[in-house]
């Protein structure tokens, strides 16, 4: 299965056009998605990096009518 970077904690996003994604576990940045520089870097082998994000906490939905 092919790690998915967008849900991974160490993917962030940089303020640089050239390499607009980044790795903080492998220290990369790049103009693709990490996880397929580490699979060239790795000859064909996924990232063995990948660690789910946190489940973040449900927003509130304003446009529900308990609130008003």
């Amino acid at each position: 299965m092919k790690p998915n970077c967008m849900k991974c904690k160490h993917f962030f996003i940089t303020h640089n056009q050239q390499t607009p994604r980044g790795c903080r576990a492998y220290q990369i940045q790049a103009k693709e998605l990490p996880s397929s520089i580490v699979k060239q870097a790795n000859r064909g082998a996924e990232c063995i990096g990948f660690t789910p994000k946190a489940e973040t906490k449900k927003k509130k939905d304003l446009n529900d009518s308990k609130y008003w």
